[in-house]
């Protein structure tokens, strides 16, 4: 093998070793605490608690003036054995701002817009759902078996351009949470 060759596959495979690999994502992930369907005389509506941590980085770009946003996923699946088909779908998206000029955070929801002193006001806002809208009764059907599914998902893609390679790779930025499942049984 020429000395060239050697000198390449060399560096390649130091690149390689010196290459960021993402960091364990157990540190600041959202977490869904309960998920259920609330039944009502003339529907059904979800309550969920979500509970969001931030990172020293992503708490650093809040400051800054970055955005941050979450979309929180809501799925209920009818399940036959290992198959499920979705019935129904929401997607509800969250925006987590700092305004400097009035030193206060902003949460923008679907037909909200609220103004909390403090980082923690703003997250435990966040963390209970709110509008997640109504469920027609007549969805779901007596005998047989449904899920709830709840993911509070961390958009990178709200993040500004330069940031996003980095929130891909850096675990700091890994806020989403995992799926919620929640049995109903009709």
């Amino acid at each position: 093998m020429p000395s060239y060759a050697k000198n390449l596959s060399r560096s390649i495979l130091f690149c390689l070793a010196c290459w960021p690999l993402p960091s364990s994502a157990d540190e600041y992930p959202a977490m869904v605490r309960y998920a259920k369907l609330l039944e009502n005389a003339e529907d059904y509506t979800i309550s969920a608690q979500i509970d969001y941590q931030l990172s020293p980085t992503a708490k650093e770009a809040l400051q800054k003036g970055v955005p941050l946003a979450w979309d929180v996923l809501i799925e209920i699946n009818r399940t036959m054995g290992p198959l499920s088909t979705t019935l129904y779908e929401k997607k509800l998206p969250f925006v987590l701002e700092f305004n400097a000029l009035l030193n206060q955070y902003e949460v923008k929801s679907p037909g909200h817009l609220e103004m909390f002193l403090t980082l923690n006001a703003a997250l435990n806002f966040m963390a209970a759902l709110h509008d997640a809208g109504h469920i027609d009764k007549g969805l779901l059907h007596t005998g047989k078996s449904y899920q709830l599914a709840v993911k509070s998902r961390f958009n990178r893609e709200f993040l500004p351009i330069p940031l996003r390679p980095s929130a891909y790779l850096d675990g700091q930025w890994f806020l989403s949470s995992d799926w919620f499942i929640w049995p109903i049984q009709k």
